[in-house]
């Protein structure tokens, strides 16, 4: 997955437009839409794409506010109001425009695509839909570059505390930042079945996310990445070997614990994909379908006593 990981990730972030804290033509932002030149339509199944993403968007929210700590003693949390805004002007292609506008009612203004939950946005009362025209009193343009200029504002809104947004039907929210890891959760449209992170974001296949049967399997798979960063693997090199795999492993459970998952699922997640094959590709630096599925059993006992 890492060698398309770049690929993947704009077509991720031309589809889902941009997280609403992150930097312009970053791994959580949008680059303007001249940064497209035209192309065929990506857009094709778009709605079932953004239902699974909310579904990853929600459950990778809950993980990193559970893990805030950690990545905060390591300076690498931020404020964050769980939004993801998009606009018809970020795609180039007309197929595309047309598609967002027959399907989502998309326009050129900065709308809300996601509203994660639960996440600060979605407690102020904000919903998919939801046309943004002004952030703290200052005017929101449309067309390209509309919502580059909320990542920026919300960005640095957020890091001073509760931020005023106006709607285009008169109303208005107050949104009280919560702080979070930084790295965004992202799904990315792939038939490899994986899941992976780069020390900056989180991302599983949409592959991979069809065979998960519950937020509490797919809390398991993210978290397990998120603990990757979290134990520096990423950062001192290649993280993929047995060792490692199991350290992020227990790690991973204990942020899934803490997030309010269900951790039993775990052994038997694993246990069902290895009797799948779907893990003969990694054999040689992942821990073996027996001896992973014994770790893991382990883990969630001694996670379970441990919160007793």
């Amino acid at each position: 997955m890492r060698a398309r990981t770049a690929t993947c990730v704009l077509i991720t972030l031309h589809l889902a437009a941009c997280t609403s804290l992150g930097e312009p033509g970053t791994i959580s932002g949008q680059p303007e839409a001249s940064a497209y030149p035209p192309g065929p339509s990506v857009t094709e199944g778009i709605d079932l794409y953004m239902q699974q993403r909310a579904d990853v968007e929600n459950v990778g929210f809950r993980l990193r506010r559970a893990a805030a700590p950690e990545c905060q003693l390591q300076g690498r949390a931020r404020a964050d109001i769980g939004l993801v805004v998009w606009s018809r002007a970020n795609f180039p292609d007309a197929d595309d425009r047309r598609r967002l506008s027959a399907t989502f009612g998309l326009t050129d203004a900065v709308t809300v695509a996601l509203s994660i939950r639960p996440g600060p946005a979605d407690k102020a009362g904000l919903k998919p839909g939801d046309i943004v025209t002004r952030i703290n009193g200052e005017d929101l343009p449309s067309g390209p570059g509309a919502t580059a200029r909320f990542i920026t504002l919300s960005t640095a809104a957020a890091e001073n505390g509760q931020i005023t947004l106006e709607l285009a039907d008169g109303t208005t929210r107050k949104v009280d930042p919560e702080t979070v890891c930084a790295s965004p959760t992202l799904l990315i449209r792939s038939p490899d079945m994986n899941a992976a992170t780069d020390g900056n974001a989180i991302a599983i296949t949409t592959a991979l996310y069809t065979t998960l049967r519950s937020s509490d399997e797919l809390a398991i798979i993210l978290g397990h990445e998120l603990a990757h960063d979290l134990l520096g693997h990423t950062r001192s090199g290649s993280h993929a070997d047995p060792a490692r795999e199991i350290e992020a492993d227990r790690k991973g459970l204990e942020l899934a614990a803490r997030a309010g998952f269900d951790i039993g699922a775990a052994a038997a997640l694993w246990s069902r994909l290895s009797k799948s094959g779907m893990t003969d590709g990694i054999s040689q630096t992942h821990p073996s379908g027996s001896e992973r599925e014994a770790a893991i059993r382990r883990a969630v006992r001694d996670i379970r006593e441990s919160k007793r």
